[in-house]
């Protein structure tokens, strides 16, 4: 037997023919086998290849039983606005498909309809479920598409500079990733992770083009103003974004008040 055999004989036993998340094959097998959660996903790819294993959704893997049939099934319980155009991106998102990795396309570079100043090149932020990660970075790898893991703002802006005409990818872990449609953020996650990532200078772009971003999404479409603060709240920067969108619905029954730098530099997007 083969080391994925042998985590095959242990997924059974620990799941049987019930669905289990990846994370929860990973907590098995390191207690089990005492294999890295990158091995556990390397292990889950070649299975399901090998149709030993399921995929019944994105992250989610069933030991096959002959008497059943699992056809994929994603229940949509958020409507989905964002768009994919560039084609490295999806070249990606193709490859974390393929390899069964649960993550979700966020940030900047999903909402270029909304972009007033178009960048030369564009940073993707690809938020993978805890533990993912590393396997998600070498599996774009494998394909040229260069990652940084978890990155700083400074590395980030050094390998641009070393790039220099390629597109960057910026991977992330979180244990949940609240607001994934199919592999998409939500808009409202979207427009929130792209605030986040920009004003804690987690990635190099422009305040003032984040809140051209955040205004025009709220004149061309139904921001759901609710989720958008719940997922807000996430981030801890609820208070925030009821500032923003008190700037942006002057009638909205909350409490608008500029709360920090970060939202001045934003309003002073939407303000132009």
């Amino acid at each position: 037997m083969g080391w994925s055999d042998f985590a095959l004989e242990s997924l059974k036993a620990v799941f049987g023919n019930e669905p289990f998340f990846a994370r929860e094959a990973v907590e098995a097998l390191e207690k089990e086998k005492g294999y890295s959660r990158n091995t556990v996903y390397q292990v889950l790819h070649e299975l399901t290849k090998n149709g030993s294993l399921i995929r019944v959704s994105r992250g989610i893997y069933k030991i096959p039983d002959k008497h059943v049939v699992i056809t994929e099934r994603v229940i949509a319980s958020e409507r989905v606005t964002v768009e994919v155009t560039s084609a490295t991106l999806k070249k990606a998102m193709e490859i974390l498909e393929e390899k069964g990795v649960e993550f979700m396309v966020t940030g900047p570079s999903v909402l270029t309809i909304f972009h007033r100043h178009f960048p030369r090149r564009l940073i993707h932020l690809i938020y993978v479920i805890e533990g993912a990660g590393e396997f998600a970075a070498e599996s774009l790898g494998e394909v040229n598409l260069r990652s940084l893991l978890n990155p700083s703002r400074e590395e980030v802006e050094l390998a641009l500079k070393v790039l220099e005409d390629r597109d960057l990818f910026v991977i992330r872990e979180f244990a949940e990733l609240a607001g994934n449609m199919d592999g998409k953020a939500s808009l409202e996650r979207a427009l929130v992770d792209t605030y986040f990532e920009a004003t804690r200078k987690r990635i190099p772009y422009s305040e003032l083009e984040v809140g051209r971003i955040i205004a025009d999404a709220f004149r061309r479409e139904r921001v759901d103003v609710t989720r958008l603060f719940k997922l807000a709240g996430r981030r801890g920067i609820k208070a925030e974004f009821k500032a923003i969108a008190k700037e942006l619905v002057p009638n909205l029954p909350v409490d608008g008040e500029v709360v920090s730098e970060h939202v001045e530099r934003v309003l002073w997007g939407i303000r132009e």
